[in-house]
């Protein structure tokens, strides 16, 4: 099966990040990584600091399958 290159720009405050994921190239993966993404907004409310929501964005998105890479 073929993989796909998943990114996100992160903003906590005044921090930005990019974070970059590989899932599968399918339909089914890009329906959660649409939900995934919009369910990070919770993710931030729960952190309380940039270095923590970009700990729990990686592990936010693993649990949808997709494993962060290093750009």
């Amino acid at each position: 099966m073929k993989s796909k290159t998943y990114i996100i720009n992160l903003k906590f405050g005044i921090w930005e990040n990019q974070l970059w994921l590989v899932g599968k190239d399918t339909p089914e993966d890009e329906q959660k990584w649409e939900e995934a993404k919009s369910k990070l907004d919770a993710v931030a409310q729960v952190s309380r600091g940039s270095g923590e929501f970009f700990t729990k964005a990686i592990e936010h998105f693993a649990s949808y399958g997709f494993t962060r890479i290093q750009k």
